[in-house]
């Protein structure tokens, strides 16, 4: 019945006809959307690392911070090194609970008790208490500090983990419980 009809055509081969007359199509949306995609996940996911990585920074110099402030207040002796370290790491001189950071131990941290050299300006080590430990109650500072942390990434953009640098807070001491 169609054939018979002057200028009409079957519907199946207009649709034909208007399908061949431009360039095959379909496939090019996707790859264009995976091209797409792709870099934007790099973009989302390397400013979430980036993100986690200014995240745990602050919290090492915070850690650092506190734990500084936890030895200027507390009464110097042989036993509390270990208090602070835990002060550091749990925010407790107990050493119960979770550390602020995943991976940061006792181990990580640094605790010291220096005088200043009145000539040069120097920190030197306070002298010795006569058992080998200086003694800090002749120290003017303290300082405390994070080595060798490993930040771990979560999406392994760029390797798998990085160790970042070392940081330390100093303080003056008060002289709580100096003679």
């Amino acid at each position: 019945m169609w054939e018979k009809m002057p200028f009409t055509q079957h519907p199946m081969n207009r649709s034909t006809r208007k399908r061949s007359l431009r360039p095959n199509q379909r496939g090019q949306t996707l790859v264009e959307f995976a091209l797409v995609a792709m870099v934007l996940l790099v973009i989302v996911f390397g400013l979430i690392e980036f993100a986690r990585g200014v995240w745990t920074w602050n919290t090492i110099v915070q850690a650092t911070r506190a734990g500084a402030r936890f030895a200027v207040v507390e009464t110097p002796n042989l036993a509390n090194d270990d208090a602070i370290k835990n002060y550091v790491v749990y925010l407790n001189s107990a050493g119960t609970g979770d550390p602020v950071l995943p991976g940061l131990t006792t181990s990580n941290v640094t605790v010291s008790f220096l005088k200043i050299d009145l000539g040069s300006g120097a920190y030197v080590a306070p002298p010795n208490n006569g058992s080998g430990q200086p003694n800090k109650y002749l120290a003017d500072v303290v300082q405390v500090g994070i080595t060798g942390y490993n930040f771990n990434f979560v999406v392994p953009i760029l390797g798998t983990s990085i160790t970042l640098p070392a940081f330390t807070t100093t303080l003056a001491l008060e002289g709580l419980g100096a003679t």
